[in-house]
């Protein structure tokens, strides 16, 4: 079958427009010739986008700046005072969000557990409210969208979650229909490990590498996986399913409907879970009679407690056996860890590092790279921004055109 997805000269200046958002919003402060150069476009149609998005609103022109060989040419920014996007972030135990400029400078945040025995309508009130509450610390500028992070499987064309491990119900929500009706603002809804991959994408030097896996270790194992800029999402959108693999066949049953499943053995629940019960035989242990969250356990392993030493390691030492799988599968240049367990980064690097060599061939190994990122409590919020401010730097003067013919929020 032949390709005919022809462009025209309309699509053409809107993927032209897109490039330059995207290398200004890159560069922070460039001349037009930097632009130039790194786009392959011609200095005259770079003047030309740029005027237009000059006239617009979504560009400024910020004075003089020294350039190659001393000469000084104007400079250009994005405006990052006019937009504000809102990041929210669900897990199975609480909801977190951030009020952000374009940029990813936080202006408010506000955070709420969701109590046990909560149901999905529960969380989505709660989620209701604190983008109320954030709303309101708008300003009066306009906010570009709502980017929602959740965790996977995610069914994308249904925009609902096929199932949350321990958290049942969720196949029934419609969040991004839900949350639309309710403040009829855009709203962006992807699998928490995509969030991350692509604000990771954005912030590393992409030249060093086409294909980037992503690994979220936290309540739930997922990852985000993107080639050469572009998500890989699959047919429905579950691509990354990674806590999902089997690693025993006769192991514990999921709620996917597997056995064995990575997430049953490396997760901050499991990690709680497994302190809880190996704490029984540890009268004397200084947790013991509590019940520790995996923060308290990670405190206790930095400071020498063999214990909590060991119960992380085994978790580190699950996810490596996880990420030689996905090395083998997907054959990426860097595969980044973040989220919870990744906030020991020290132990979680040099557990993986040990797992990986001894699990692996040592070619493909030496043309790997294997970054683990402490997460902060922001980090995941701010990555479901880049949802938004993805769609803005794709589409700045329709973004313009909406906040000039509506009301600000």
């Amino acid at each position: 079958m032949t390709d005919k997805q022809g462009k025209n000269q309309d699509d053409l200046q809107k993927l032209n427009r897109s490039l330059v958002m995207r290398l200004i919003h890159k560069l922070g402060v460039c001349s037009r010739a930097e632009v130039a150069k790194l786009s392959g476009l011609t200095k005259a149609s770079i003047t030309g986008i740029t005027q237009q998005l000059i006239d617009a609103g979504v560009v400024k022109e910020v004075g003089l700046i020294e350039g190659a060989k001393g000469r000084r040419s104007i400079g250009i920014s994005l405006c990052m005072d006019h937009y504000l996007c809102i990041g929210i972030r669900l897990t199975r135990k609480d909801v977190h969000g951030g009020l952000f400029d374009v940029g990813g400078e936080l202006y408010a945040d506000k955070r709420r557990l969701i109590p046990e025995n909560s149901t999905p309508q529960d969380a989505m009130a709660l989620m209701k409210d604190i983008i109320e509450k954030l709303l309101k610390k708008g300003d009066g500028r306009k906010v570009l969208g709502i980017g929602l992070a959740v965790p996977g499987p995610l069914i994308y064309d249904e925009d609902k979650i096929a199932y949350m491990s321990a958290f049942p119900g969720w196949e029934n929500i419609s969040i991004k229909k839900e949350l639309f009706e309710a403040f009829g603002i855009p709203v962006l809804l992807e699998h928490d490990g995509v969030c991350f991959a692509i604000s990771e994408w954005w912030e590393r030097d992409s030249a060093d590498f086409r294909l980037m896996v992503t690994v979220l270790a936290g309540q739930g194992v997922g990852a985000g996986i993107v080639d050469g800029g572009r998500p890989i999402r699959g047919a429905l959108g579950c691509a990354g399913e990674m806590g999902h693999m089997s690693l025993n066949v006769h192991g514990p049953r999921c709620d996917c409907g597997n056995f064995g499943c990575l997430e049953k053995y490396c997760s901050t629940l499991v990690l709680e879970k497994r302190m809880a019960e190996a704490l029984e035989n540890y009268p004397d242990h200084p947790l013991y009679g509590s019940t520790p969250d995996y923060r308290e356990i990670i405190k206790a392993a930095r400071e020498g407690d063999a214990l909590s030493t060991q119960l992380f390691s085994e978790a580190a030492t699950y996810l490596g056996y996880g990420i030689v799988n996905v090395i083998n599968l997907l054959n990426p240049d860097i595969v980044v860890v973040t989220d919870s367990l990744a906030e020991y980064d020290e132990l979680m690097q040099s557990v993986l590092e040990r797992t990986v060599k001894s699990r692996l061939s040592e070619k493909i190994l030496s043309r790997t790279k294997i970054v683990v990122k402490p997460s902060s409590e922001y980090l995941a919020m701010q990555a479901a921004t880049s949802l938004v401010v993805d769609m803005f730097l794709s589409s700045p003067i329709s973004a313009e055109t909406e906040k000039k013919g509506s009301k600000a929020l």
